[in-house]
Formats: C-alpha cells, structure tokens, sequence
C-alpha cells in the first residue's frame, strides 16, 4: 500500500524504485541487515500493475480480461517432489473460493519430458477467469510453507501479454526463498498459457 502511495504521489514513477526505497527506509540497519521490505514477488507483482494503471492507463483500470488455462509448463523439475509432475495438484481460486482444481487424475494430462528436465500439464474445463486470480500448487512429496502449500502466485488478467505469464523462481510465492533451493533449483520457473476469451 506504501509502494503504491509513493507512485500515486509521484515520488517514484516506477515499481522497482518505490519497492527499493520502501525496503530501504522499514530495515533498521543498526539492529539487523534483514531486509523488510515487500518480499512476496506476487505483492511486487501487484506493486508493478499499480505503476502501470498510473504510468500508461491514467489512474484506470485496463479493460477486463477473460482468460481461460490451457496449459502450465513447470521448468527444471527433477528433484521437485516425485520430479515428474504426477504428484502435484493445482488449485486456482478467484474472490478468495476456490474455482477449479485438477491433478494427474483429474481435468489434467501431465506430460514429463526428462530430456528437457519439463513437466507440461494440459488443462481440461478451465472456467473462465478475470481480475486477480490465485494459482497454488500442492503435492504430499513437497514441503508446505508460507499459504500452506509447496509455491503459489497470484496475477491479473489484464496485464497478462500475449496470452502468457513466465515466473521465474524468484518470481514465485515461497521458492524465491534461499531456504527452499534445496528443492527448486535456479533454472525452476512456471509457465502459464492462456487462451482469451471474447464474449
């Protein structure tokens, strides 16, 4: 909300500077080096649309997006759970309830290819989603943290470009946390692709 201030008050045009001045003034140095700043990439993520409605759509919203999912693409598996993608469930949720879940065995046909080291699961029946939206990914072979589930993000349809959102692992809700690379290498990403829907 700060962030977001400091933009709409002109102090900063872009996200990336009210998000470093921001971490800079909250850490106390002279009692820890711990940054406390915004850490979750889906708040930097948000803080970034915000820079956007100002900078390019004068304080509106872009037009409404509907999208559906056809596919994830998980990057730089082996070693995550099962390391196959047949372990994971993903749940997207909208307005805080939970729209669509799919799995191996269900609304999902997961493909492994281990010579690229990537999982593609294709998505069956997505509904139709717009505005902000909630992607979770659950697994009983990973370790839950932060939201209770291995990794998360959150984004908004109408920023997505060209029907399609790449986060990194930094870009991710619990693996840009250096206590998890154990797990998600630096190579780990999601790759969401979408198909637009015109009513």
């Amino acid at each position: 909300m700060i962030c977001a201030y400091l933009l709409a008050s002109e102090q900063f045009t872009t996200a990336e500077d009210s998000l470093n001045y921001f971490g800079e003034q909250r850490t106390d140095k002279s009692t820890s080096n711990k940054y406390q700043g915004i850490e979750t990439p889906s708040q930097s993520r948000f803080v970034g649309y915000f820079a956007q409605v100002k900078n390019t759509y004068n304080l509106h919203l872009p037009p409404r997006k509907i999208l559906n999912i056809n596919k994830f693409v998980i990057y730089s598996i082996h070693g995550v759970g099962k390391g196959d993608g047949s372990d994971l469930e993903i749940q997207i949720m909208m307005k805080r309830k939970t729209v669509f879940s799919c799995s191996a065995s269900r609304y999902c046909k997961i493909v492994h290819d281990a010579e690229s080291d990537t999982v593609t699961i294709n998505v069956f029946n997505s509904p139709f989603l717009y505005d902000e939206v909630k992607v979770r990914f659950l697994s009983s072979a990973l370790p839950r943290y932060y939201d209770n589930c291995p990794f998360y993000f959150w984004f908004h349809t109408s920023f997505i470009q060209d029907n399609r959102l790449y986060l990194s692992r930094n870009e991710l809700d619990n693996p840009h946390k250096p206590k998890t690379w154990k797990i998600y290498d630096s190579d780990f990403a999601v790759e969401v692709c979408f198909d637009e829907i015109k009513l």
